[in-house]
C-alpha cells in the first residue's frame, strides 16, 4: 500500500492511474485480438462439425442400400403368416399354403416331486444340507455334483456339454448355470410342484433317431435321480412343415427362416393359401433421398451464411472493463455484432462450397450398359434458379418417387457407385470425399478435438503468439508503472526537503509559520 501526495497534495494515486490507461490502450487492442482469434475459432469448430454431421449421415444413410434398396413385404393374412426382406431380395411373391405343423421345440420335466422327505425343500439353500430331502444324494453329498447334457447341431453332430458345482451349491445355483452355457438349454423349479423343467432353446428336431437332449452323467445321476428327470419323459420337438409356391412336404427347424432375402414367420397352423409378396419400399427410398437433400441444404445454408455474414469492424470483442460500462442489453447487442462476419468471404471455405456443388451436379459414368440414371435432374432433383441460394437442391418430389419405381437400385447406384476416378463415383462417395479434404484443412487451420496443443494448429499458434505478447506487454506496464511510482515518490521526496529547507529558513529570520510549496 503506497501512501502519497503528503508533501505536495497530489492524488499521485489518481495521476498514476490516468498515466497507465493511457499507457495499456495497446493491451486492450491485444486482448481484443486474442479474443477475436478464439471466436473465430469456434466458428471453424462449428462449421466442421456440420461438415463431420453431413459425412456421417451420409454414410448412415444414402449410402447404405439397407435404406436404398429397402423391401417392402405384404401379406393378405398377418395373423398367419408375415415377412421381412433385405435389400438382396427380389421382387416377388410366394404362396405359403398347408402348414402341417408349427416348429416347437423339445422339453422335459421331473416325473416326481424332488423332494421325498416331509420337510419344506428350499431351492435357495445349499444342496447339501438339504441331501436328506433329495433322492440320489449318495452320490454327491459331501462331494462335487456332475453331470453332462447333450444336444444337436444343425448337421445332427452330438454337442456335449459338461456342468461341475460344489456340493453347497444351491439348486437355482445348479439351474443358473445351466441357462447360461452353451448346451441352448432352459431349466427353472416350480416351488409349487416341486418338479424342474427342462427344454431346448432352439425349436425344431435335430436327432432324427432319439432325443433332442441326452441328459447323461459323469460320475453321478443328478439330473436322473436327483432331479427325477427321464428321457424317456421328452416330448414337443417338431419342424414346421408346409406348403410353399406348390412345393409340398417343406420343412425348417424353426417357425421363422429366410429364402432369397425374404424372412417369412409362420404364426398358425392353417391350411388356406397365403400370398407374401415382396416390392421396393419406394416410401422409405423416397426419405432416404430426401434426408440427404435436407441435410446437404442445412450444411450448405450455415457454410454459406457464415461466407456471407456481415462484419461489423468497429465492434470489437468487448473487455471486461468496457462492460462495466455497458447495460446487459447493449452487451448483447453489441457481442452479437462483434461475433458476426469473421468468416466473411473465407476462401478456403468457399472454395469448398463451390467443389461440392461442381461434383454434385457433374454426370456419373459408371461404364455400365445397364445405367438408368446418370444426373441428379434425372431423378427430380436439381440446384435452385435463385442465385443468392447459393447451390440449394431442390427437388420434384413426384419424379422422384417415379424414378425410385423405375429402378430403385439405378437410383442408389447413382449415389453410391464405386469408381477408380472422379466420374464414375457416385455423388454420395464424391461429396464425403471432398469433405474429408475440406474437414483435414479445417481442423489444420482452427484445430480438433484430438489435438491438445495449440502449437498443432494455424489459429492456436497465433494465439500463443498473441499470448505471448500480452504477457511481455504485462511485465512492461508493471516496470513502467513501477517508474512512474518512483519519479513521484522523487518529486515527494524534493518537495519534502524543500519545505524542510523553507522552514529552516523561517526559523532562523525569527519567522513563525511555514510557506508552503
Amino acid at each position: 500500500m503506497r501512501i502519497s501526495g503528503m508533501a505536495t497534495g497530489m492524488d499521485i494515486e489518481q495521476m498514476v492511474g490516468d498515466l497507465m490507461r493511457a499507457e495499456r490502450m495497446p493491451l486492450e487492442r491485444m486482448h481484443q485480438d486474442h479474443q477475436e482469434l478464439v471466436l473465430k475459432m469456434d466458428d471453424y469448430r462449428e462449421v466442421n462439425r456440420g461438415f463431420m454431421n453431413f459425412r456421417s449421415n451420409t454414410f448412415d444413410g444414402i449410402l447404405r442400400q439397407s435404406n436404398m434398396g429397402a423391401k417392402l413385404v405384404t401379406s393378405t393374412n398377418e395373423s398367419l403368416v408375415s415377412g421381412t426382406a433385405t435389400s438382396s431380395a427380389g421382387d416377388a411373391s410366394y404362396t405359403i399354403s398347408n402348414v402341417e405343423s408349427l416348429a416347437s421345440a423339445a422339453n422335459n420335466a421331473s416325473v416326481a416331486s424332488i423332494n421325498v422327505g416331509e420337510e419344506e425343500f428350499d431351492p435357495n439353500a445349499p444342496l447339501e444340507d438339504q441331501a436328506h430331502l433329495l433322492s440320489g444324494s449318495e452320490h454327491w453329498a459331501g462331494d462335487a455334483i456332475e453331470f453332462t447334457i447333450q444336444t444337436y447341431d444343425e448337421n445332427g453332430e452330438r454337442e456335449p456339454v459338461n456342468f461341475e458345482f460344489e456340493a453347497d451349491a444351491t439348486l437355482n445355483d445348479v439351474l443358473d448355470g445351466i441357462n447360461r452355457s452353451s448346451a441352448g438349454v432352459q431349466a427353472f423349479y416350480d416351488p409349487f410342484s416341486e418338479r424342474v423343467s427342462i427344454s431346448r432353446t432352439e425349436t425344431g428336431v435335430f436327432n432324427e433317431d432319439g432325443n433332442e437332449m441326452v441328459l447323461g452323467f459323469a460320475g453321478n445321476d443328478f439330473l436322473t435321480d436327483t432331479l427325477q428327470l427321464d428321457g424317456a419323459e421328452e416330448t414337443g420337438a417338431q419342424n414346421a412343415r408346409f406348403t410353399m409356391n406348390g412345393l409340398s412336404e417343406m420343412e425348417r427347424h424353426s417357425n421363422t427362416f429366410t429364402i432369397d432375402g425374404l424372412t417369412i414367420q409362420l404364426h398358425n397352423e392353417f391350411d388356406e393359401s397365403v400370398q407374401v409378396s415382396v416390392e421396393n419400399d419406394t416410401d422409405t427410398i423416397f426419405e432416404t433421398v430426401m434426408g440427404f437433400v435436407d441435410d446437404y441444404n442445412e450444411m450448405l445454408e450455415y457454410t454459406n451464411g457464415k461466407i456471407n455474414e456481415e462484419y461489423y469492424r468497429d465492434y470489437r470483442p468487448l473487455t471486461d472493463e468496457q462492460r462495466r460500462d455497458m447495460s446487459e442489453s447493449e452487451i448483447e447487442l453489441w457481442e452479437e455484432r462483434s461475433q458476426s462476419g469473421l468468416l466473411r468471404h473465407d476462401s478456403m471455405l468457399s472454395g469448398a462450397m463451390n467443389e461440392l456443388r461442381t461434383k454434385l451436379y457433374n454426370h456419373v459414368e459408371t461404364g455400365d450398359p445397364n445405367q438408368t440414371f446418370s444426373h441428379l435432374t434425372e431423378i427430380g432433383l436439381d440446384t435452385s434458379s435463385d442465385y443468392q441460394e447459393r447451390g440449394r437442391l431442390v427437388v420434384d418430389e413426384a419424379e422422384l418417387r417415379a424414378a425410385i419405381e423405375e429402378d430403385a437400385e439405378g437410383v442408389y447406384q447413382l449415389f453410391a457407385a464405386e469408381g477408380d476416378d472422379d466420374s464414375e463415383q457416385g455423388l454420395a462417395h464424391r461429396v464425403r470425399d471432398s469433405l474429408n479434404h475440406t474437414i483435414e484443412m479445417v481442423g489444420q487451420r482452427a484445430g480438433r478435438a484430438e489435438m491438445s496443443s495449440n502449437q498443432q494448429f494455424a489459429i492456436g499458434r497465433e494465439i500463443n503468439q498473441v499470448t505471448d505478447r500480452i504477457s511481455n506487454f504485462e511485465r512492461r506496464m508493471e516496470q513502467v508503472e513501477e517508474r512512474y511510482w518512483a519519479q513521484f515518490t522523487r518529486m515527494e521526496q524534493a518537495v519534502s526537503e524543500a519545505n524542510a529547507q523553507m522552514q529552516s529558513l523561517m526559523q532562523a529570520m525569527g519567522g513563525e509559520g511555514q510557506m508552503p510549496m
